[in-house]
Parts: C-alpha cells; sequence; structure tokens
C-alpha cells in the first residue's frame, strides 16, 4: 500500500532524461538481468545452443529494443549481447533500430550500441562482399521476406544522418561514434582495446566502464577471433565515405570549420577525415583536402596571401598550436598537406619560433611533427639550427623532439655530425672516460654526472631506460659508421654482463637488435657482441625480448658462431622445446637438423649465407632483415 503513492508520485516527475523511448518495463528489467548473468556464466556447450539462446532474448525483446539501448544498465547488456550475436542476428537488431540514428547517435548509452554495432558490422560487411558482391538485399532461407543487407543497414544509417553530420560530430556523445562509422566505410578495422587507436574511439570514462562491467567470456572469445584479416568493402561504401567528407568540406561554413578544429570532440573528426582523404591519393582527394585546409586556415591551400589575410592566420595558428584538439589536428595537416601548404606553414607560422614552440606542453608536438615530416636536406639545416643544441630540451625533457631532429637527420642524410655533436654536448661528454658511458646516458637521456658514480648493479637496471633514448640509439645505428662509431664503441665499453641485461628489456633489446641489424656495422663488431652473449643463449631465447635477438643473430651470424650457439641449445632442447619461445628458437635454428644430419645442416646454413650475400647485392640490406614471422608484440 505504501509504494503505490510513491510510484504515482515518479510518474508525475516523469521518465528520467535517459528514457527518451519510455521506461523499461520491470519485467523485461528482470529478464535482462537474467540474460547478463547467463552471459557472465555461459552453460553452452555447442555454438548451435549458444545461438539458440540468442535468438530467443531477440525474440523476447522484440519491440523493447530503442528502450533497452538507451536504459544506462540494459545498455552494456545488449552489447555483450551483440558481441556474441552472429551476422544474421546482428542485422536484424540493426533492423529494429534503424531510422533512429540521429537521435541513438547522440545518446549517452544509446551512443554506445551504435558503436558496438558498427564496430562487429565490419567482418559481417566482408563476408556479403566475399560472396555476394554489392548486393544490398539477402533473401532469407525461407524465402518469404528479405531482410537488409550489413551494407544497406550501414548505408542507411549514414543517409540518417548525413544531413546533420556537422552537428553530429561536435556532440559529445556522436562524435565517437562517426568516428567509427567513417573507418567501417573505409575499410578500416578498429582496435578499440589499445594500440594506437586507444582513446580515438572511446572516451576514457567509458573505456573504464566498459573494463567494469564487461565480464563476458563469450564476447571476449569472439572479439579475438573477429580481429583477424583483412576488411573489405563494397563500391557504395567508397562512395558514401566520399559524400559525407565532401559534404562536410563544403557545406560547413568557415566559422563552423574553425570551431571544430579547436573542439575535443570534433577536431578528432577532422584528423580522420583529413588521413582518409589522403589515402586515396587522387585528384578528388586533394580538391576535399584543399577545401578542408582553406576552411580550417584562412584559405592557406588555394588563397593568395594578403598581409590581413596571413595576420588573420598567424593569430588563428597561434591558438591552434596551445590547444589540445587544435594541435594533434595541426599535426594531421603537417603529415598530409601537400608541399606548398607545408612550406608555407613552415615559412609564415613556424619559422623563428621553434626554439620557444618546442617548450611548450602542447606546440612540441606540432614541432616533432614539422621536423619528422620534413622534405627536403636544406630545410632541416635550417630547422636544426633554428633549435642550436639539446640542452634545452634535454633539461625539460622535451625528449621527442630531441628524438624527431636525429629521426630526420638520418631521414634526409643530413646534419649528421652536427647531430652527434649536440647529443655529446647536451649529456656533457668532454672526454674519453665520459665517451665509454655515452650510450647509459642515451638510454636514461639524463647528464653525465648522473650516471659516472652508478654501480655495476645500477646500470643493469634497465628499467631506468627511456623509449626515446632507445628510439634515438635505433637511429643512429642508421647513420655511417663514422657517426655511429660513439655509441657502439660506448656500447662495447660495457661490461658484458650489463649489456647482457639489455636483452630482457622491452627498450633495450630493440636498441640491441639495431646493432646487429645495421649495414653500418661491421661484422667483427656483430662478432664479439655475440660471442659475449655466449653461455647465455638459452635463458636469451626463453624470454619473450630476447627471443627476437636470437631471430637477428642468427641472420647475421656466420657458420662458426651458428655452431657454437646450436650446441649451447642443444644441450638443454628439451627445456627449450617445452618453452613457448624456446621452441620458436629451435625452429629458426633447425636443431633437429643439426642434431640427426650435422653435415645437411652446415651445407643449408652455408647456403643461406651465399643467398643473402646475393640478395644484398641485389635489394639491398632490408632484403635480409626479415628472419621470422612471428609478431613482434612489444
Amino acid at each position: 500500500m505504501e509504494e503505490a503513492p510513491q510510484h504515482d508520485r515518479r510518474q508525475g516527475r516523469g521518465p528520467p532524461a535517459h528514457c527518451i523511448y519510455g521506461e523499461i518495463d520491470s519485467e523485461i528489467l528482470g529478464y535482462f538481468k537474467n540474460v547478463e548473468q547467463t552471459l557472465d556464466n555461459p552453460p553452452f556447450e555447442t555454438a548451435e545452443e549458444l545461438r539458440s539462446f540468442v535468438d530467443a532474448v531477440y525474440e523476447e525483446v522484440e519491440g523493447n529494443e530503442l528502450i533497452l539501448v538507451t536504459d544506462p544498465s540494459c545498455s552494456i547488456i545488449v552489447e555483450k549481447l551483440l558481441r556474441i550475436s552472429d551476422g544474421f542476428q546482428l542485422r536484424v537488431f540493426g533492423d529494429r533500430i534503424s531510422g533512429r540514428s540521429v537521435e541513438l547517435f547522440s545518446h549517452q548509452w544509446g551512443s554506445h550500441v551504435c558503436q558496438t554495432l558498427l564496430s562487429l558490422s565490419s567482418d559481417v560487411v566482408t563476408k556479403e562482399v566475399d560472396e555476394n558482391g554489392d548486393d544490398t538485399k539477402m533473401k532469407e532461407a525461407n524465402g518469404e521476406e528479405e531482410l537488409r543487407s550489413m551494407q544497406q543497414l550501414v548505408l542507411d544509417m549514414c543517409q540518417d544522418i548525413k544531413s546533420e553530420l556537422g552537428a553530429l560530430i561536435s556532440q559529445q556523445y556522436a562524435s565517437h561514434v562517426i568516428r567509427v562509422l567513417l573507418c567501417v566505410l573505409a575499410g578500416k578495422r578498429i582496435d578499440e582495446e589499445g594500440g594506437k587507436d586507444r582513446g580515438r574511439f572511446r572516451s576514457k570514462n567509458s573505456r573504464k566502464y566498459r573494463q567494469s562491467h564487461d565480464a563476458s567470456v563469450l564476447g571476449k572469445v569472439k572479439r579475438k577471433k573477429s580481429n583477424a584479416g583483412p576488411l573489405k568493402v563494397p563500391q557504395s561504401f567508397t562512395t558514401m565515405l566520399r559524400e559525407l567528407i565532401g559534404q562536410l568540406a563544403t557545406k560547413s561554413s568557415d566559422t563552423e570549420m574553425r570551431v571544430f578544429a579547436v573542439s575535443k570532440v570534433a577536431s578528432p573528426v577532422l584528423q580522420l577525415l583529413l588521413e582518409m582523404e589522403q589515402s586515396f591519393n587522387d585528384e578528388e582527394g586533394e580538391k576535399i583536402i584543399a577545401a578542408l585546409l582553406d576552411r580550417i586556415l584562412w584559405d592557406v591551400a588555394t588563397g593568395q596571401d594578403t598581409d590581413d589575410l596571413v595576420a588573420s592566420r598567424t593569430s588563428w595558428f597561434e591558438t591552434m598550436i596551445r590547444d589540445q584538439g587544435g594541435s594533434r589536428l595541426l599535426q594531421v595537416i603537417l603529415k598530409v598537406a601537400p608541399r606548398s601548404v607545408y612550406d608555407k606553414l613552415y615559412e609564415k607560422h613556424l619559422k623563428g619560433k621553434l626554439a620557444k614552440y618546442s617548450q611548450h606542453p602542447l606546440a612540441n608536438f606540432v614541432v616533432q611533427t614539422l621536423i619528422s615530416t620534413v622534405r627536403t636536406a636544406d630545410q632541416f639545416k635550417t630547422m636544426s639550427e633554428e633549435l642550436g643544441g639539446f640542452q634545452a630540451l634535454l633539461k625539460s625533457n622535451k625528449h621527442g623532439v630531441i628524438r624527431s631532429v636525429v629521426e630526420a637527420s638520418t631521414k634526409v642524410n643530413a646534419q649528421q655530425t652536427q647531430i652527434i655533436k649536440w647529443l655529446r654536448e647536451a649529456f656533457g661528454i668532454e672526454n674519453d672516460e665520459d665517451q665509454k658511458l655515452f650510450v647509459l646516458c642515451l638510454m636514461r637521456m639524463t647528464r653525465i654526472e648522473n650516471v659516472r658514480d652508478l654501480s655495476d648493479k645500477e646500470k643493469e637496471n634497465t628499467r631506468a631506460f627511456h623509449l626515446q633514448g632507445s628510439l634515438i640509439f635505433q637511429d643512429i645505428m642508421k647513420m655511417t659508421e663514422g657517426h655511429n662509431k660513439f655509441v657502439v664503441t660506448s656500447f662495447l665499453s660495457q661490461k658484458p654482463d650489463t649489456t647482457l641485461t639489455w636483452c630482457f628489456s622491452p627498450q633495450a633489446s630493440r636498441a640491441f637488435e639495431s646493432i646487429l641489424t645495421s649495414e653500418h656495422v661491421g661484422g667483427k663488431i656483430k662478432k664479439k657482441i655475440m660471442k659475449n652473449l655466449q653461455g647465455h643463449y638459452v635463458s636469451i631465447a626463453k624470454d619473450k625480448f630476447g627471443s627476437h635477438i636470437m631471430d637477428r643473430i642468427w641472420v647475421v651470424a656466420d657458420i662458426s658462431v651458428k655452431e657454437q650457439i646450436a650446441s649451447e641449445l642443444l644441450k638443454r632442447e628439451r627445456e627449450l622445446a617445452d618453452h613457448p619461445m624456446g621452441k620458436c628458437v629451435l625452429w629458426t635454428c633447425r636443431i633437429e637438423l643439426y642434431k640427426r644430419r650435422h653435415d645437411d645442416w652446415v651445407e643449408r646454413e652455408k647456403g643461406l649465407e651465399k643467398k643473402k650475400v646475393l640478395f644484398k647485392d641485389i635489394l639491398g640490406e632490408d632484403a635480409v632483415k626479415k628472419p621470422s614471422k612471428k609478431k613482434r608484440k612489444h
């Protein structure tokens, strides 16, 4: 009796703001909670049982889909359900919520369901293209009615949102869905869990929420199975993608586009559009990029510069480069811009300001991109001389700027002597004793006084190594012997026990590999490095980082070194065979052949050496740098 008035008062207030399609029925809510428990603790023994369960759920909730996807507790269950649905079931669900794209994209909870559905649609579309080409309707087995293909559902979704695209890309929930939709149209696989795409398609809060609520074992297994193989899209997707990009580029006003450029929500969409248009690499793409750039940066691509125009653009550029969204957009612009636009941005808006911008917490990333995408050696010389060294950058921990300069020097083959000099000056290296510690300064990105008094144990601590230091090390190994010798001699000056620890570190192992693979490091030096590893090859082979070093060693080692390595591995063959990394190294070294038919093994390895020399002469060093099909995971 007491609950009725409370219910009446709640009805008087109306449903919560998120319930745009009404409140969920308590009976459906209870049923859906039971569904979640089943998904989190699946009792199914066969795929057919799972499919029957999913079919039953979709049948039970038919007509309530829009209410479910806009409910905070039920929407996450819908996402779990979608992840274990097959292609047909996904199409059924997509068909039931179609025509509501603008509302759902903009909804706090509905947007996540749409995003999940779109992410899963890519593999369904690929299958449809393989089986039916560009057909947009597919007859079902009973032949009684036609259900729209996933291709058509996606295209219809695009038609729904086309007229509202400008508003949606700046809406906090819709923006993420639009990014995924663009990737689906482009046939680009989306990595929402990690990698470079992390944060691009889901906000930090969204990722945390899903990690805490997505306990479905079935969904995780299905995601792993689907995230493989290239995606295919029909021509209609490419056409639609160009239509959407073209409409945004031509229909949005200059003011709207500049608001988008510095919006944390809309700017990532513009970045994605520019990258996608560049990937087309055609005349139409160049025109669309030019149109976008003109609206963002005051006619920078096609306009005739006047004093007033340059002044307006300069003021706006100063705003963008210090803004989080704007600075990231400028990075993409520098990457995709034609030579004329790149030169104009450098000459009129960045030249003379590099030292100042390189110290700014956001603008320094634009400086990094400017330098790493430099077009000519003369341009790079001017940029690097303007920076005038690395001491201030090292002091302020702007290691990325230092790395971009070193990387660019190898790319355009310029200023390498000056680069090494600047590194030595920044680290405070003044004499031969200091020179021995060069690699420790470099890998730690710190001055000499901080490493002079380190104990042997402290020198072996690779956790103190810096990622940017490792990347700079690798870039220096691409320089000629006259320049990389400062790093190589310092590396050889370390005790073998110190450099051994590098084999087990994510950052240091890459640096170690770069010495072995460098065409500018002599064979005698590489042989000395390999000799220092004798007695440790088994432990290196069993390490997830060290096993890659073993692959590199096997490519560059001569037959005598390979004999020593094979002999060492054979003594602990059983131990290695039971280890996931170790057994791969045994296969690379052909230990079974070495053990059973030693002479054949010798002939095989000598033959590979001859082929290696032959292909190196014909195709260059890179032709012999592919030792293994194993995928690098660090």
